[in-house]
């Protein structure tokens, strides 16, 4: 009869997705909600005892500013790009952005380094948030709002 159980048990559990890690799940957050705050929504979270927690476009739009205002002080912008990149929105030439872009950020591949500059400003909520989510889930679960 132990056995027949155990071999039930063995059954059961693999059919039960696998465990999630704690940093899986922030790992996940953070590339969930640095996409949002690229895109311009903002991000919020609230655990179980606690109040809303927020990161938002604007203060996304500040972080980035400052991260590209450090790369002029750094010499890092010595073609003008920020007043080029002015210009060419003015005058309607998207390609030139693309590229002036490219040049400021240091990288050919702009959506995926936003979303770098992003992780960063969100990193220090990372664990919260992802508690929080998972809260969420076991409320889901257990049926209340």
């Amino acid at each position: 009869m132990n056995a027949a159980l155990k071999i039930c048990q063995l059954n059961y559990d693999a059919k039960l997705p696998p465990p999630v890690s704690e940093h899986d799940d922030q790992r996940k957050w953070l590339e969930s909600a640095a996409e949002q705050l690229v895109c311009g929504t903002d991000v919020t979270w609230k655990r179980r005892v606690g109040l809303v927690q927020k990161v938002t476009a604007a203060e996304f739009a500040t972080h980035l500013q400052l991260h590209l205002n450090q790369r002029q002080i750094d010499g890092l912008d010595d073609r003008d790009s920020f007043a080029k990149l002015v210009i060419s929105s003015a005058v309607g030439s998207g390609s030139d952005c693309r590229t002036h872009a490219k040049y400021l950020l240091g990288s050919d591949r702009l959506i995926e380094r936003l979303e770098e500059i992003a992780a960063d400003l969100l990193r220090p909520h990372a664990a919260d948030a992802a508690a929080a989510h998972r809260e969420e889930a076991e409320d889901d679960v257990d049926g209340e709002p």
